[in-house]
């Protein structure tokens, strides 16, 4: 049977992926944001395009994605906390790893 404690950790843990996810969104914010502002400061309009741009859009997504994902294993953790089970969650958690690995290579690519 599970105890409170099982799921106040689940809580914290959902709370950590909350944390990632928005320190991934500042980050992307920050990056987005300092492009337009050096563009302002050289009198260049600002391209959609730009590199760095992107990369604090995807920096954004990214962070999206991972507090999607820490909602979803909340949810699941608490069915399986309240049905008192475990199952392992290999394939999600390859899926997800996948997901971010590979938005950070298009992120090295934008930059390189």
């Amino acid at each position: 049977m599970s105890s409170n404690t099982d799921h106040f950790a689940n809580k914290r843990t959902f709370l950590a992926w909350m944390r990632t996810g928005i320190s991934l969104m500042g980050f992307g914010f920050v990056i987005a944001k300092f492009v337009i502002f050096l563009h302002a400061l050289e009198g260049k309009v600002t391209s959609s395009f730009s590199d760095s741009l992107i990369a604090g859009e995807v920096m954004i997504v990214v962070g999206m994605i991972t507090i999607a994902y820490g909602y979803i294993e909340y949810v699941t953790n608490e069915k399986d906390l309240d049905n008192n089970r475990y199952y392992s969650r290999k394939t999600e958690l390859l899926v997800f790893t996948a997901i971010i690995i590979a938005m950070a290579i298009l992120l090295l690519l934008f930059i390189i």
